[in-house]
């Protein structure tokens, strides 16, 4: 592990250890792309993002939070390739940065993280994010897309998108233990 991100971890840990339990904006997702067919619904070999929008309240110097995507009829998911890495740590490109979260114009200290300890196209797939800010504030706002996800799926079923606890200690949480309102889980049926 680098040495940057051992110390973003360290400095994380120690913004989640203090505040309270109350929630605190909201995250919520959507589907898009040529495979959306409509808000719930997938076309089976072709591309889609889930993408992630977000609220904000207060002033934060940093959060954490993780998905999975699961299902009892699909086993695989393709994530989707690009040359250009937007969001650190996903150096396949399938995860992408919007409104600031794709350099280091939102989380100044390392950009937005994502941790890629199961993210590998075998169901369950869980991917987490973290963010921290050193010189500047994550700024109040209203809904935004942050981050979406380019996905594939060959086979037809449900697919599950839901909130997720991810290793090696992530939470699912702002600095001060506040915890966003989640709209999930979000179902997709993936149809021919």
């Amino acid at each position: 592990m680098s040495k940057l991100k051992l110390i973003a971890i360290a400095l994380f840990a120690l913004f989640l250890l203090s505040g309270s339990t109350m929630a605190a904006g909201s995250i919520s997702a959507r589907i898009s792309g040529p495979g959306a067919l409509n808000d719930s619904t997938i076309k089976a070999g072709e591309m889609f993002s889930i993408d992630i929008y977000m609220t904000n309240d207060t002033l934060r110097r940093g959060m954490s939070f993780g998905f999975r995507l699961t299902s009892d009829q699909i086993k695989k998911v393709i994530h989707v390739k690009d040359s250009v890495e937007h969001v650190r740590g996903n150096e396949n490109g399938d995860i992408k940065g919007h409104n600031g979260w794709e350099d280091k114009s939102v989380w100044d200290f390392s950009g937005l993280l994502a941790t890629m300890t199961d993210w590998d196209g075998t169901l369950p797939d869980t991917v987490g994010f973290a963010g921290v800010v050193i010189k500047q504030r994550y700024e109040p706002h209203d809904l935004a897309k942050n981050i979406s996800l380019d996905l594939i799926v060959d086979e037809e079923g449900i697919l599950v998108f839901d909130s997720s606890f991810f290793p090696p200690g992530g939470k699912w949480k702002y600095d001060n233990n506040e915890k966003p309102a989640w709209g999930g889980p979000y179902k997709y049926k993936v149809v021919k």
